[in-house]
């Protein structure tokens, strides 16, 4: 197919947009083009273009109808020119092919599987996502080849449920030639490994990204800013938790009342020596269990096993070691104990009967169900009460806040308007109405609206606005929701193109018919677009990374009603009830503080106090433990202050992006100064101090000699000495400058890794270097410039493994010294680790920046007892040797 003529861009290419279509031969080297951009990048347009440039029949799969529509509209708005009708050349039927085709992933699954019903795409989807289909005698693939389809558009593939996974690549396996485009927001960083390969044998390498902050830099998304509220449980919620936590220490005390249990634990064959040390240490905190436990009885046990673990004291009995003992025992360990079936049972059914056991895991310490309770915790009503009121005090009538939640709990209609009626769960509805509420209490003037794919609810004055959005083909019904009057609120019910009634409300949305809208991520979360939104609060408990993606993506569009727009960006979370002095780990704070902290290292953002771009929880600096309650109040107003100073946010965008000459995400490894060895800085001292001693007795011979014959000869030695001694001290001079600062042997030891992955051709672009700085008084970064986003995650993991603590890895370095300490034991990155060759090539590639280290394979007998070593060595020490983030790097 040529497109010549047909399709031409109206419009004009934004800088990013132009580098990836300047680059589509280089792409094209594998038959696939993968290009991840942010949401609001123009991936629909780019796609477009791609698919008018390669001149092929083309199968374009969307995830949802509504994107399917959205393709169509684009050709039509954005590429078709004159004279040309869109139904020509463009369909939207399997059955009908035509130049481009577009359909949904479930189309094509339901094709594949010859399927005859109504497809339904997902949850609290708008009617129109819906569809009957009738694929009984229909022949998919052969409709196809007749149609001379050639090239394959995966729109948004990581939305591919698994029966859709197995009908395209069954579908793509029947057509071996066609070529492949694949636009994606959010690749499935964090799914599983397995996940991944499918998804990147589908869609090829990643062959560019776009990221959001080069997307503000070129005025595509708006400056924007992520906040979190927290929230403790409400006094109902707390209850339950004091009661799980009353039964765990209930249950305790009784099990060290259990004089059978001590009998038992003590018969651990790691106790009396039928356990290797190697094994033991494959769960050091199982064994650090067991030990802390025969403590707590007085009960004896081998001193040696303690020195195993390299602690000088054991902590005191509590619940998380009784868990991880009791786990042990009953599960993971059984056999390794002497124990009657009959005690074994009885405890297992005392634990179950206290709700102590869910799943074979014994839970003591963190439970599914209170982990769940605090999750869905009313409290963040009161959270979105509090932001959504702060909100409208600080932007007035231009507020277009959008909150998304999981569910609209319909059986909540009845109640709204009601006075005596209890919230008493979270959802659209219950949200909706509590906001109402305090609007009359507060005597605020914020309108509400709800869009639903099956409710709809406007303010009663927004009427006449909707009706104006509409034309024939739709026909609107209005009336009235709960007990309230119609004069207040009205509930839209549409027959006909009801997608043109989402279409409708997002109209009047914009144009200040409401301030506050809430809806269902699953209906307005991805492929509805409305650029007016400036404020959004998360109220969903999905923490991947690909949703969370999307959904942000609704509010960082630019609106160009409003060029100075700038978003907020809110997320809840609530904290297990603790007392006001108690400081716990992070991983005790809440399961809900944890999925934060997923979601913000997949998150490039503006730090809150200093001027740079970066992920992970640390950039929002006002969260500070510990997590007690007034603390969180604390952070609560902290927050609430700074979200309202928009002109400076916008202002600290623009000044941290300033600096930027050329926008490169770069995967930076951090590294305590202790842990990068400077044997090799005392090897080149030595080296420069015996090199000095024999230059001095060079000089001596070369200038005490006198005129006697032997003189003479001992002189002429002595010269050259000198002459030999001082060329190596001229060398040695800047290789010792090179290694005395941890920094600068930081840098060394990256390029030995860089030299490691460059000879064994494992980058995929040339002209890489490494750069390191420093983070702190005692903190240095390192991290890959230039080569492609996989190059640095590659060159980011390697660094990550080498400085990794000794565990269980395959092949090691080790110092020949007999006193090893933090320098002794480094680890052969697992990319090197397949065969022996590689390992060995890798120590050959460091050997000139971190000297002479042994390559120990330790899957042999002396190998597993260095390793042994080396694993005491990292117990000893349990400080973090490496933490990985994003930045941007210019």
């Amino acid at each position: 197919m040529n497109y010549e003529g047909i399709l031409e861009f109206h419009g004009t290419w934004r800088s990013y947009q132009a580098r990836v279509l300047q680059n589509v031969s280089r792409y094209l080297s594998d038959d696939k083009i993968h290009i991840v951009a942010a949401p609001g990048s123009g991936k629909t347009t780019l796609g477009i273009e791609l698919i008018k440039r390669l001149n092929a029949n083309t199968l374009i799969l969307a995830p949802s109808i509504t994107i399917r529509e959205q393709w169509a509209a684009r050709i039509q708005e954005a590429f078709l020119c004159d004279g040309y009708a869109l139904k020509d050349y463009v369909s939207l039927s399997l059955k009908q092919p035509k130049a481009i085709t577009v359909a949904t992933y479930q189309a094509l699954h339901s094709a594949m599987t010859r399927f005859c019903g109504t497809e339904t795409p997902g949850e609290d989807t708008a009617p129109t996502d819906s569809e009957e289909v009738d694929y009984s005698d229909f022949d998919l693939v052969r409709t196809m080849k007749n149609a001379n389809i050639e090239l394959l558009c995966l729109d948004e593939c990581h939305h591919l449920r698994s029966e859709w996974w197995k009908s395209l690549e069954a579908f793509q396996s029947q057509l071996s030639s066609l070529r492949t485009i694949s636009l994606t927001a959010t690749p499935p960083y964090d799914s599983t490994p397995a996940m991944w390969t499918r998804y990147m044998n589908m869609c090829g390498d990643i062959d560019e990204e776009i990221t959001i902050p080069e997307l503000v830099k070129e005025g595509s998304l708006c400056p924007h800013q992520d906040y979190v509220y927290f929230n403790y449980p409400t006094t109902a919620e707390t209850k339950e938790i004091q009661n799980f936590e009353e039964r765990s220490s209930q249950m305790l005390q009784s099990l060290m009342q259990d004089s059978q249990l001590l009998t038992v634990i003590e018969t651990h064959k790691g106790l009396n020596g039928q356990i290797s040390d190697n094994l033991l240490l494959d769960d050091p905190e199982y064994l650090e269990a067991i030990l802390i436990y025969l403590q707590s009885k007085n009960a004896a046990f081998p001193a040696r096993l303690q020195r195993l673990l390299g602690t000088k004291k054991l902590p005191a009995m509590g619940v998380e070691w009784m868990e991880r003992l009791l786990q042990g025992f009953l599960y993971d360990d059984n056999d390794s104990y002497l124990c009657d079936k009959v005690y074994r049972e009885m405890l297992m059914d005392q634990l179950k009967s206290q709700g102590l056991i869910e799943k074979k895991k014994v839970i003591l310490t963190k439970s599914a169900a209170v982990e769940k309770l605090l999750t869905n915790s009313l409290g963040k009503a009161n959270s979105i009460r509090d932001i959504v009121f702060s909100e409208y005090d600080s932007m007035g009538s231009s507020l277009r806040l959008l909150i998304l939640t999981d569910y609209i709990r319909k059986e909540y209609e009845k109640a709204i308007g009601n006075p005596e009626a209890t919230i008493a769960s979270l959802g659209v509805l219950p949200f909706f109405e509590m906001l109402r509420r305090e609007n009359e209490k507060q005597h605020k003037a914020i309108r509400l609206g709800v869009l639903c794919g099956s409710v709809v609810i406007i303010p009663a004055e927004a009427k006449e606005a909707l009706l104006q959005q509409t034309d024939a083909k739709i026909k609107l019904t209005f009336s009235a929701i709960g007990s309230l009057s119609e004069n207040d609120y009205l509930k839209v019910t549409a027959t006909g193109d009801a997608h043109a009634l989402t279409a409708a409300v997002t109209a009047i949305f914009a144009q200040s018919a409401m301030q506050v809208l809430i809806g269902t991520k699953s209906l307005l979360g991805e492929g509805w677009d409305s650029p007016c939104i400036n404020s959004l609060i998360l109220a969903s408990f999905v923490g991947s990374f690909m949703l969370s993606n999307q959904m942000r993506g609704r509010a960082i569009r630019v609106w160009k009603e409003d060029p100075n727009k700038t978003s907020n960006i809110w997320h809840l979370v609530c904290l297990k009830p603790r007392k006001e002095v108690q400081q716990s780990p992070e991983d005790r704070i809440s399961e809900d503080y944890m999925l934060l902290c997923r979601r913000m290292e997949q998150f490039l953002g503006l730090h809150y106090t200093e001027d740079t771009i970066e992920n992970g929880i640390d950039r929002l600096s006002i969260i500070r433990p510990p997590f007690t309650k007034s603390n969180a109040a604390s952070m609560n107003r902290k927050m609430l202050a700074l979200s309202q100073k928009r002109s400076e946010l916008k202002d600290r965008w623009m000044r941290s992006l300033a600096v930027y000459d050329k926008m490169e995400v770069v995967n930076t490894n951090e590294i305590p100064d202790k842990y990068v060895t400077s044997v090799l800085f005392w090897d080149a001292l030595r080296a420069l101090l015996l090199t000095s001693a024999l230059l001095l007795i060079g000089l001596i011979f070369a200038l005490g000699t006198g005129f006697a014959s032997r003189s003479a000869v001992s002189g002429v030695i002595g010269f050259f000495m000198a002459l030999y001694t001082g060329g190596v001290l001229i060398t040695a001079f800047p290789k010792l400058f090179m290694l005395g600062s941890p920094l600068r042997r930081l840098k060394a030891f990256g390029n030995g890794i860089l030299k490691a992955l460059e000879t064994q051709n494992l980058l995929e672009e040339p002209h890489c270097k490494v750069v390191s700085g420093t983070s702190g008084s005692d903190h240095h970064v390192i991290f890959l410039s230039g080569g492609s986003g996989r190059d640095k995650a590659l060159f980011a993991q390697c660094v990550n493994d080498f400085f990794d603590a000794v565990d269980n890895q395959r092949y090691l370095l080790v110092s020949p010294k007999r006193f090893r300490g933090l320098n002794g034991f480094y680890v052969v990155p697992e990319c090197f680790s397949k065969r022996k060759e590689d390992a060995q090539l890798f120590a050959k590639c460091m050997k000139p920046y971190i000297g002479a280290y042994d390559v120990v394979y330790t899957r042999n007998e002396k190998g597993r007892a260095i390793l042994l070593e080396g694993k005491i060595k990292a117990l000893a020490n349990r400080e973090e040797r490496c933490i990985r983030r994003k930045k941007l790097n210019g």
